[in-house]
């Protein structure tokens, strides 16, 4: 990733090498006619300016040897194989970073991303070990699996483990994720004491059931009355409360940047707080 990076900012940082090197993608015909910049404030850039070098990289090459003192692509086959390996994985990785993001989403469906994510490493693991690149089309294109394999089964197992890790507070509360997502086909023996009573009527209130299957899971618990169903009703609050990402703050964020600009440096902080409140409110 150091060495792409290195590369793209020699050809970008330079306004005359940046021109020349625009010139002579359209020269080439080439698939882009430009590479991107590598920012590392949004991680989803690293997976395009991969993606986008990788595409390039033949065109790349020939720009770079042709001018003196540019910072020469690396003509090593493992070098390639290891940047084919790379861009195939980060594209799974912004797959499910994209997933995490966005509105009105909860707890429970970005766990099932992330469970999804794990079940897809463990399958290229399988398919790696096996020697079947279905799933890795670049690093297909270069053909050093052979070479490189025990490398990449070790990344890819290291990988899974840090996930293992960073969600370990979730696989303790999958049954709570279960019974939220689920109440009527989760076992009553699978929940706690104290739900089990009201879960059985709920399971058996057929009103209800018909409407779990019409609404989406938001607009169900609204239905639940909270009088018959005390205990559940405080369960799916909970669920319904947990921020599933920092996508909120973010999105809060950027609202007060484009409202305090340069165009509008005196405005106070409680003018500011009723527009941030109008901005991302709904009501």
């Amino acid at each position: 990733m150091r060495d792409v990076v290195k590369i793209v900012n020699n050809i970008r940082s330079k306004a005359l090498s940046h021109r020349q090197f625009k010139t002579l993608m359209d020269e080439m015909d080439a698939q882009y006619g430009d590479v991107l910049y590598h920012q590392e404030v949004r991680w989803l850039s690293r997976g395009k300016v991969l993606r986008r070098f990788f595409d390039l990289r033949d065109e790349i090459r020939v720009f770079q040897e042709s001018k003196d003192g540019n910072i020469q692509v690396p003509t090593d086959k493992k070098w390639l194989s290891d940047l084919a390996f790379l861009v195939d994985v980060t594209e799974l990785l912004n797959i499910l970073n994209v997933q995490l993001q966005g509105k009105d989403q909860i707890i429970t469906q970005l766990f099932d991303h992330v469970r999804a994510f794990k079940q897809k490493l463990l399958l290229l693991r399988r398919h790696l070990s096996a020697g079947n690149l279905v799933h890795f089309p670049c690093l297909g294109e270069v053909g050093m699996v052979k070479e490189k394999g025990h490398e990449y089964d070790s990344v890819l197992s290291n990988l899974i483990q840090e996930f293992d890790s960073r969600f370990e507070d979730f696989r303790h509360s999958t049954a709570d994720f279960e019974l939220f997502a689920q109440p009527f086909t989760i076992s009553v023996d699978a929940v706690r004491d104290d739900l089990q009573m009201e879960l059985i009527e709920l399971q058996c209130d057929s009103e209800l059931k018909h409407k779990f299957t019409s609404l989406p899971l938001t607009d169900f618990y609204k239905c639940v009355p909270a009088n018959r169903y005390p205990k559940m009703c405080k369960q799916a609050q909970v669920m319904l409360s947990l921020f599933g990402s920092t996508y909120l703050c973010e999105q809060t964020f950027s609202l007060m940047n484009l409202n305090k600009s340069k165009l509008r440096s005196q405005i106070t902080d409680s003018h500011l707080h009723n527009i941030l409140s109008l901005s991302v409110s709904q009501l």
